[in-house]
């Protein structure tokens, strides 16, 4: 390989699954936008952020996500495990179910423009996030997502939409994860700590922290948040009735919640939480995927990568 080519990190997992010839279709159309380029496929979960780590260690330049938002953020925790944030370039071409940082990002759909899109745009130091969890050992772990992390309901939705079948598109099974776990989910009390305030408890339904606006398959959670002002935008939902959820249901989506008086907005760098109930099981969700639990620490890193875009 060629550090000087681009490096296209392919989740052949993403999209519906790919195939020999779609595969030899897609790399056509990325050579027409990007010119030579590498490519390595994924064949596990976390695949992508060792292939990211190595090559970024190595000295290449720009490396590419071919898949959904799990992908681009395997991709952007490789590079900042690197050390390599201020000098590799990152980029997606989005061929995922969910496609949230894909909206923040308006890269365009179709995978030669997207190419194209890349090719042309300038290199933009845009903001991480990096999150310290419980593992399901009782261990402590470290990740980075570049898009939303958030946890109570939205993280056991996560979990029901990645088990489930996305052949109908990742809006479809995060609305039917949704509906059904409304039935299934209690609410939980949790101590927030925000930067240096003192803490508080807080009763949530559920709480994002966003680096960008999208997540769940295109719900507009954090309206006002930028991926390149240094800070996050944390949104907490509180204690809402099933009928409220329902009935606001399209708000979460058009990004008009933030009036509800349940709902709880405020711009921040650092956020501590953990459960009331030291034994309560609350999953902590990072760009779609579910990797631990609360207690979890929260933390924008400004800056920390290079985006094309």
């Amino acid at each position: 390989m060629d550090s000087g080519r681009p490096l296209v990190i392919v989740n052949p997992r993403s999209g519906g699954g790919l195939s020999e010839a779609r595969w030899a279709s897609i790399r056509g159309a990325l050579a027409d936008g990007l010119g030579e380029l590498d490519s390595a496929f994924t064949t596990a979960p976390r695949d992508a952020t060792e292939i990211a780590r190595r090559e970024a260690t190595t000295g290449r330049r720009l490396i590419l996500a071919l898949g959904g938002d799990g992908t681009i953020s395997e991709v952007a925790d490789g590079v900042l495990a690197a050390g390599a944030g201020a000098s590799t370039e990152i980029g997606l071409i989005p061929r995922g179910t969910g496609g949230d940082f894909r909206r923040t990002l308006e890269v365009p759909k179709e995978i030669a423009a997207a190419a194209e899109h890349i090719r042309q745009a300038q290199p933009r130091p845009v903001d991480a996030g990096r999150v310290r969890y419980r593992t399901a050992d009782g261990g402590e772990s470290v990740r980075h997502f570049v898009n939303v992390a958030s946890f109570g309901f939205s993280s056991a939705v996560a979990r029901r939409a990645n088990a489930s079948s996305k052949r109908f598109g990742g809006k479809i099974a995060f609305l039917g994860a949704t509906l059904r776990e409304l039935f299934a989910h209690e609410h939980h009390d949790v101590w927030l700590t925000i930067d240096t305030q003192e803490r508080r408890r807080l009763r949530v339904m559920m709480a994002a922290v966003g680096n960008g606006r999208f997540f769940g398959g295109g719900m507009k959670i954090c309206p006002e948040a930028l991926i390149d002002d240094g800070s996050f935008d944390l949104v907490a939902v509180g204690d809402m009735t099933r009928g409220q959820v329902v009935a606001n249901l399209g708000r979460l989506f058009s990004g008009t919640h933030l009036e509800l008086e349940q709902v709880t907005h405020a711009r921040v760098t650092r956020v501590h939480v953990e459960p009331v109930e030291a034994a309560a099981s609350i999953p902590v969700e990072l760009d779609g995927e579910t990797p631990g639990y609360l207690p979890a620490t929260f933390e924008v890193l400004p800056g920390a990568l290079r985006l094309r875009a």
